[in-house]
């Protein structure tokens, strides 16, 4: 990890005030309090609670605790399309890979316009960016349906970081579940296509 370390340390000067990528820097802030914890410390004034876990270690174990739930949703996914193909006896591994093929899509697609948007009103309101969408990274993929249009996800994800998050001020202040209001964006937008077959 040193190495790592050490780059990040290599190209800070680039990031900070004078340098040439300076309203990137929190981008490159997320990125390295990412991978180490960070060295700045509370004020000695007052009542503070002081431990290793800060809000980006403590939202990686929301993330951990969450596999289990994305795993069962990809076991689910497979086997309720063999049951609808009429296969119910497919194998464990069929099962396993038609559910990565239909949830991998969603979840990379989920990350990306989701973080997409942090980053841009990162560099736009020069705030750092909040751990917050790490976790709604993933719950995104567990509340839409399987077969949704990939672009639907990404338009989704990114109407619920505006409206439903970076208009009330970011992650803490926000009054709607990112998550939610996705689903909700959908629902009523394209409410045919996200009810299924009636």
């Amino acid at each position: 990890m040193k190495f790592l370390r050490d780059a990040l340390d290599k190209v800070k000067p680039h990031f900070e005030k004078g340098g040439k990528w300076e309203k990137f820097y929190y981008i490159y802030e997320a990125h390295d309090t990412l991978l180490f914890a960070p060295n700045h410390v509370t004020k000695p004034t007052g009542v503070q609670i002081r431990d290793a876990m800060d809000m980006k270690r403590l939202m990686m174990t929301v993330i951990i605790a969450m596999i289990p739930c994305l795993l069962f949703g990809i076991y689910n996914v497979g086997y309720q399309h063999f049951l609808a193909t009429g296969q119910p006896d497919a194998g464990f591994g069929d099962i396993i890979w038609i559910g990565l093929v239909q949830v991998i899509p969603i979840l990379v697609v989920s990350y990306a316009a989701g973080l997409g948007t942090e980053f841009i009103f990162s560099v736009i309101r020069q705030h750092p960016i909040n751990e917050g969408f790490l976790v709604t990274g993933m719950l995104i993929p567990l509340v839409m349906p399987p077969a949704i249009p990939l672009w639907q996800v990404a338009l989704a994800t990114i109407f619920a970081v505006i409206i439903a998050k970076e208009a009330f001020g970011g992650t803490g202040m926000n009054v709607l579940n990112v998550a939610l209001t996705a689903r909700a964006f959908l629902y009523f937008a394209y409410p045919s296509q996200i009810s299924g077959d009636v």
